[in-house]
């Protein structure tokens, strides 16, 4: 529900005052200081929401980029009216956000405004109805018999009593998965004005609490479901969008408005169908049957996509379009509801049989075990790869009456005043005539003293990474890296390009301090045992080349293999390549991979007080025309190929008060 205006403070240079050195923000963020560069990202962000334009906004690391988007949106919204809508990618912002910055900043702004702070603006966090226990669903499937094992549906049994939220974060303990999505909350099996149960719903309770928020918090995969809806899962009517990590925008638009087929969503869809419609068992029997043909096929190379499918293709299809009429014929509503559930499994399995969709990318993919640890089978998917139209035409018009902000450290490519919003432009429809009048930029200045603080190592001696020896590189890289966290004691995270990568530092690597890798343990948990073990080494691959904040000296070393572009056997880079041709790699290819760049190197410097040196071990940006390109995504700091400089940048690293 929007908020209603209140009247308008006369003072023009509120911001001024919010972010000053002793205004209201300082005196609730610890060790705040001003920043003339967060202050010009506000100005811009009130820029657009007030002229309801849409603002790309490179904010390099140390701008405080939350706050400088959170005071103009929510000072606008307490004064103006209106809603703020915020979708990040990452649980890690979210939780900072929600907990952080947000309470912080809404704070702030009553005191600057003059009101109590409770009647500031209120917040909330959206989530999908994926991570909500659906009181109905877990009540079939006991009454169904169920493919949970008795410890886990007592555990749930007695939740299911105590929760007041429903929340599977708030869990007490494990479910994985498979036993989840049995009793969770799915729109394709709902129907709320039939259900017994809808007042007391645990999801339906968070949506209306979150639809009465002033700025609500989603992520990106729900910001795009909710345009595929057409606004049916929160309302934005007269609402603001700011979009932070927004480069991971245009990834996550491909995989949600792609398509996935596997065994599992098979049996998934079958036996919500034989749970709640006893007279579709035998044609749900027949479909899973073929199902366990087809996907056991799939992946021999007998069949060939929009061409020859595998046996039992069509008993498969029969079987489906069996079930899905036996749903919609039974007399009872909420029954005929489930045939949108295998209506959309069926077209979805058909696409990649029929003609393709130009604006696709389709593949066989390796799929996830089968329950108990039997055999793998693949799985279907394709990727949307023209996403420029989509986002213009399904995500910006649920905005029309508001402002747009898309913002993230690295949304532009290459560093400095040179960086171009180009790439990013293209790939979300920006530079269409219909809305290129409404764009602008904002390129903010770096924050930090990386000339001072800062090394970058450029490597120019061991072999060029080959697609016929592989192993090769790998193993210069891990010599290399080996020689590197000797000079820096350790206090270091490994950036590799591909798990294979992995496996050779596995093999390799052998640093006098302690070393883990991806794999070992959740992400989480190793980013954490990084920050507090002594001399600590991580490696890993693009699981932590963003989103890994740890200040302080225990990353003085960021090593990073080679520069990351996608391999020639990726579905998405191959309909890409076939679609541009030449135009490919420097209008896709190459702004990709320095974003990347960027994102890895930015791991180093979190804080102003920070030092160390960034590493990259690949010796063809030093003899290839894209490597100018790919340099300028690296921070604007001394460049050496020297080891020898390497090591007196360490020897001259002064105390931790220095």
């Amino acid at each position: 529900m929007p908020r209603k205006r209140r009247p308008a403070p006369s003072k023009a240079s509120r911001l001024s005052d919010l972010f000053a050195d002793v205004g209201p923000l300082a005196s609730r963020k610890s060790g705040y200081a001003y920043r003339p560069q967060q202050l010009g990202f506000a100005r811009a962000v009130e820029k657009t929401l007030n002229g309801r334009g849409v603002l790309l906004a490179d904010a390099p690391t140390g701008t405080g980029k939350s706050a400088a988007y959170l005071a103009p949106a929510i000072l606008e919204v307490a004064s103006s009216g209106g809603r703020i809508v915020v979708s990040t990618a990452t649980l890690a912002l979210q939780a900072q956000l929600l907990s952080e910055d947000i309470p912080q900043m809404r704070a702030a702004a009553a005191e600057l405004e003059g009101y109590p702070e409770e009647e500031g603006v209120s917040y909330a966090v959206l989530k999908g109805r994926s991570n909500f226990l659906c009181v109905r669903r877990h009540q079939d499937t006991l009454r169904a018999g169920t493919i949970l094992d008795p410890d886990l549906i007592s555990n749930l049994d007695l939740w299911a009593v105590e929760t007041e939220t429903g929340d599977r974060e708030d869990l007490p303990f494990r479910v994985p998965v498979g036993p989840w999505v049995e009793v969770a909350s799915d729109g394709e099996d709902c129907s709320p004005r039939l259900c017994t149960f809808r007042d007391g719903c645990f999801y339906y309770a968070h949506r209306d609490r979150a639809g009465e928020a002033d700025l609500i918090v989603v992520n990106h995969s729900l910001l795009l479901a909710n345009a595929v809806s057409g606004g049916a899962i929160f309302d934005t009517e007269g609402a603001h969008l700011i979009v932070d990590e927004a480069h991971r925008l245009e990834e996550i638009m491909a995989e949600t408005f792609g398509a996935r087929v596997s065994y599992g969503r098979v049996r998934y869809a079958m036996r919500q169908a034989k749970k709640r419609c006893e007279s579709a068992t035998a044609a749900a029997d027949r479909a899973e049957m073929a199902a366990d043909l087809f996907f056991g096929d799939l992946g021999s190379g007998a069949s060939v996509l929009h061409e020859s499918p595998p046996r039992s293709y069509g008993t498969l299809v029969d079987a489906l379009v069996s079930v899905q009429s036996t749903l919609a014929s039974d007399p009872r509503e909420e029954v005929n509801a489930l045939q949108g559930m295998v209506g959309r499994l069926r077209r979805d399995l058909v696409s990649f049989y029929s003609k393709p969709d130009e604006d696709y990318a389709y593949a066989v993919v390796l799929g996830r075990s089968r329950r108990g640890g039997g055999r793998s089978y693949p799985e279907l998917k394709s990727w949307l790869v023209e996403t420029a139209e989509v986002f213009r035409e399904n995500v910006l018009p649920l905005f029309e009456s508001g402002g747009v902000v898309l913002t993230s450290a690295t949304l532009a490519t290459g560093s400095g005043p040179g960086r171009s919003f180009s790439y990013v432009r293209r790939r979300l429809g920006l530079d269409d005539s219909s809305v290129s009048d409404r764009v602008d930029e904002f390129g903010g200045e770096e924050v930090f003293d990386y000339e001072g603080r800062c090394l970058v190592y450029v490597e120019e001696e061991i072999a060029a990474p080959t697609l016929g020896l592989p192993d090769l590189f790998a193993a210069s890289c891990a010599r290399r890296a080996e020689e590197l966290v000797k000079l820096s004691r350790g206090r270091a995270l490994v950036l590799l390009s591909t798990n294979r990568a992995i496996a050779a530092f596995r093999e390799r690597f052998r640093p006098p301090y302690p070393v883990r890798y991806q794999g070992d343990d959740s992400p989480g948990r190793l980013i954490r045992w990084l920050k507090e073990t002594e001399g600590a080494i991580l490696v890993g691959t693009r699981t932590f080349w963003e989103g890994v904040d740890i200040p302080g000296s225990s990353v003085s070393l960021v090593v990073i293999d080679r520069v990351p572009f996608a391999p020639p056997d990726d579905p998405v880079a191959a309909k890409l390549r076939e679609k541009a041709g030449e135009r490919a790699f420097r209008e896709v290819f190459l702004p990709k991979a320095q974003v990347a760049v960027r994102q890895g190197a930015g791991r180093l410097m979190r804080r102003a007080s920070d030092r160390g040196v960034v590493a990259l071990l690949d010796p063809r940006v030093a003899t290839k025309g894209w490597g100018k390109a790919v340099l300028g995504s690296l921070p604007p700091a001394v460049r050496t190929g020297s080891l020898a400089e390497v090591a007196r940048f360490f020897v001259e690293e002064p105390g931790e008060d220095g």
